[in-house]
């Protein structure tokens, strides 16, 4: 229980032939919709269900992202005309790109490291310049800056949707969300099979911010796109924003892109990676993501050990800093039990809910004491693993009364080996689930 920031690790080719290696370090797998088909996303998670069972499962959906199609490794050179169509040179199979260009837009490729300026255009082709040299992969991004979408959840989402809700995935990652209606579409129609957490990579969402983060289950700070969106000169201020409005609402935040890129092809991060990792434990997010650095990196392995070591050492030296309570009564319950937790020098605040809701308003605070999270339900224990300092159980009883909780939780945690001053925090089993209306120190020999 040394670890409070969860790691999420994306499931590649890189990473799945070490997936029960990894499996005591990884919170959260993450499998990107957007590559593969049906076949190789079934496979994938049957691969974690079967490897890493107490792992949860976040699904990305792609979103209305352009791509470049499969093109192998290309090497692009300053000065050199390339050629945009459907079929040749770089493949662009959607529409939506040749609509959205002009001669003269300047578009950024993979994360904004290639730049080309666009000469012609026509209906389904394009001739461009490179500005910027680099060596482009197949299904790279291709950003346009201020391009405005109208909509930001397509029909091959909802399909893909429906594909992880079936295959059980425990969070669904919407991208480039533009506004909460976005959302509350996405909720509807996953009627709370999973957690939405709503990726913020558009400055039309950062203008739409508190709402969407209002709206959704969780939020991802992705740093690719919204760098490329915003400018990279106010990546670390907008970096921090959301994180101070996720935390202000209580909802978990996941900081993701770039975090250990040297790994891709070095076993050993940069120093500038290792104070950004810090720097992010530091503003308290809930969780760090990896992407490439075990996608496809030739150093999976090393990459996860070095961002568990980073957040350790870390979270050692520097308190996360604590949001201001809310002012609901639920609140007051979760911000009293982490000053009694303090007082009375208690390590461990129990914590039994039914939805989830109770153990998300006491992780919000960032109490020192570790947060051991019970509840009947299998689903909401994997869903609160992404919390900070959360460690989940799955009670196979439920309790009937206050009295017959607190018999459970105190047998429960002299299981686990806890001793001495205990914080319980619950809502009464006789009341609707959402509710955090218990406070109890109690005492194990």
């Amino acid at each position: 229980m040394s670890r409070k920031t969860r790691i999420v690790a994306t499931l590649g080719p890189s990473l799945e032939k070490l997936v029960d290696k990894v499996k005591d370090y990884v919170d959260v797998f993450r499998i990107n919709l957007a590559h593969g088909d049906s076949d190789s996303h079934k496979r994938y998670f049957e691969l974690i269900k079967t490897q890493a069972p107490d792992s949860s499962i976040l699904a990305d959906l792609p979103g209305p992202k352009l791509r470049v199609g499969d093109i192998g490794k290309v090497e692009l050179k300053r000065g050199q005309e390339v050629v945009f169509s459907p079929d040749h040179g770089i493949i662009v199979q959607e529409a939506l790109f040749y609509k959205s260009i002009k001669p003269g837009s300047t578009i950024l490729l993979s994360d904004g490291l290639i730049r080309i300026r666009i000469k012609t255009v026509d209906k389904d082709s394009a001739v461009g310049e490179v500005l910027t040299p680099g060596v482009l992969t197949s299904r790279k991004g291709i950003n346009i800056p201020d391009m405005t979408l109208d909509y930001g959840l397509t029909d091959n989402d909802f399909r893909l949707l429906d594909e992880a809700l079936s295959l059980g995935a425990d969070y669904i990652g919407l991208s480039f969300v533009l506004s909460e209606n976005d959302v509350i579409k996405a909720k509807e129609k996953i009627n709370n099979r999973a957690w939405v957490i709503s990726k913020i990579e558009k400055n039309q969402a950062v203008n739409r911010l508190f709402k969407i983060v209002e709206e959704s289950d969780g939020v991802m700070v992705a740093r690719g796109d919204l760098g490329v969106e915003i400018g990279l000169e106010n990546l670390p201020y907008v970096q921090r924003k959301i994180i101070k409005v996720s935390k202000l609402l209580g909802k978990p935040v996941i900081l993701a892109t770039q975090v250990l890129e040297s790994m891709v092809s070095n076993p050993l991060p940069s120093r500038a990676e290792v104070i950004d990792v810090a720097n992010s434990v530091y503003q308290g997010v809930d969780a760090i993501m990896l992407s490439d650095e075990t996608a496809v990196g030739q150093y999976p392995f090393e990459a996860i050990q070095y961002l568990n070591n980073i957040i350790k050492s870390s979270e050692d030296k520097v308190k996360p800093m604590r949001p201001s309570p809310m002012k609901s009564t639920d609140d007051a319950v979760a911000f009293s039990s982490v000053s009694l937790s303090e007082l009375s020098k208690s390590e461990v605040i129990a914590v039994h809910s039914r939805s989830g809701l109770s153990v998300i308003r006491v992780s919000r605070l960032r109490p020192k004491a570790s947060i051991l999270a019970f509840t009947p339900d299998p689903v909401v224990a994997r869903r609160v693993k992404l919390c900070w300092g959360v460690y989940p159980f799955t009670l196979n009883e439920n309790p009937g009364d206050l009295n017959e909780l607190v018999t459970t939780l105190d047998k429960k945690c002299r299981e686990l080996g806890v001793r001495g001053n205990l914080v319980i925090v619950a809502g009464d089993p006789k009341m609707e689930s959402g509710r955090t209306n218990l406070l109890k120190l109690h005492h194990i020999d």
